[in-house]
């Protein structure tokens, strides 16, 4: 079972935590193009594609690593991978 599943089981139980992850796909389904517009800004600003090491700088290591997690928790809730995010991030260089 994903990270990410088994937290929402620990903090809601089965019923609510099948809830949450309907809302995150309803919410953000890969399909919809506001959804992917959202999902490829978190995808460049959480640094979903890039190391979170900062030479010389626990802190900014760690707050990078926090920003990522948290794109890969939504992530995983809407049921995208790895395989995605090079997508992602590409719609963001293509539109500027």
């Amino acid at each position: 079972m994903k990270a990410g599943i088994t937290w929402l089981l620990r903090l809601h139980g089965a019923r609510r935590a099948r809830r949450v992850a309907a809302a995150y796909r309803q919410c953000l389904s890969g399909d919809d193009v506001l959804a992917r517009l959202v999902f490829s800004d978190l995808a460049h600003y959480c640094r979903a594609g890039q190391s979170s090491f900062v030479a010389g700088d626990p802190h900014q290591t760690a707050f990078n690593e926090g920003a990522r997690d948290v794109f890969l928790h939504v992530a995983e809730m809407c049921g995208l991978g790895p395989q995605d995010f090079a997508g992602l991030i590409q719609e963001v260089i293509d539109d500027r």
